[in-house]
């Protein structure tokens, strides 16, 4: 005699499995790109160059002073604050538009300037204002303090663009990332209905009926997870072989957590949905359940 076996639904799970990972590898790579925008966002802050002309007449001793002044203002990247003579600018220049223009004979055009950068948290067009107030006047030193206030105002006003985007675009992508996870799994079970229904009509409770695509549900979430998390690595890697100073604003402990919230977000969808349409089976009708 043939032993019975325990029931075990065996729905085609392929497509479902292929279906929520490619959903969550899009939400990775979404995820990926939104975790690290403030990364980006602050390295290009503090790669805006703030210029100090000097006057002429300044001295060894008042540039001195005045980039020590500087380096301890709040807000300003102390190890950003160099000066550049005339002449280093002047070599500067020949190297982006020719080495013609060392050639020519006539009086060096450029002054003697201190550079310095701003900190991501201290990047602001008031902040710049106030410091250019305070320096630009009773500074015998200093002709003025140069910045592109227009290119400053457009710079923050895209970088505020850019994550509000990111933001519309994160909820936006959840909502559809959700559905389309529900649908693949309602499809996937959709097979197993009639099974569902004969399990009621003998007696079984809601609770046993779930479990066994409940337990699977969750296997099959931890399998859809690790399938996008091996795309994303995939891609990672082909970024970063191509563009390799890319790499730079990507934190290994972030990509950490965004494996780990992604393995956790693939198991608990598939359970809630598995169960969310499990339930409806069981609350349809007989005549629906054979259309």
């Amino acid at each position: 005699m043939k032993k019975r076996k325990s029931f075990r639904p065996r729905p085609n799970f392929v497509w479902s499995i292929l279906s929520v990972s490619g959903v969550l590898f899009l939400v990775g790579v979404f995820g990926l790109l939104a975790i690290h925008s403030n990364s980006f966002v602050n390295s290009l802050k503090e790669e805006f160059e703030i210029i100090v002309e000097l006057n002429p007449k300044a001295t060894p001793k008042q540039i001195a002073t005045l980039k020590e002044e500087l380096a301890a203002e709040p807000g300003v990247l102390s190890e950003s604050v160099t000066y550049v003579s005339k002449e280093d600018g002047l070599i500067s220049l020949s190297d982006d538009l020719g080495d013609q223009l060392l050639e020519i004979d006539m009086p060096n055009p450029l002054t003697d300037i201190i550079t310095f950068r701003m900190s991501a948290e201290a990047f602001d067009l008031s902040s710049l204002e106030k410091l250019a107030a305070r320096y630009n006047h009773g500074r015998s030193e200093v002709l003025s303090i140069y910045y592109q206030d227009g290119l400053l105002e457009g710079v923050v006003t895209n970088l505020s663009r850019i994550s509000l985007i990111f933001l519309g675009g994160g909820l936006l992508l959840g909502a559809l990332a959700l559905m389309l996870i529900f649908n693949a799994i309602r499809l996937s079970i959709y097979a197993n209905r009639f099974i569902i229904r004969n399990m009621e009509l003998v007696g079984a409770s809601w609770s046993f009926i779930r479990r066994p695509f409940l337990k699977r549900s969750l296997g099959h979430g931890l399998v859809s997870a690790l399938v996008a998390i091996a795309g994303l690595i995939i891609t990672y890697y082909i970024v970063a072989d191509r563009l390799p100073e890319i790499t730079q604003y990507f934190s290994t402990e972030y990509i950490l957590y965004l494996i780990g919230v992604l393995i956790i977000v693939g198991m608990l969808i598939n359970y809630i949905s598995t169960w969310i349409v499990v339930t409806r089976f069981l609350n349809m009708r007989t005549n629906l359940i054979h259309q």
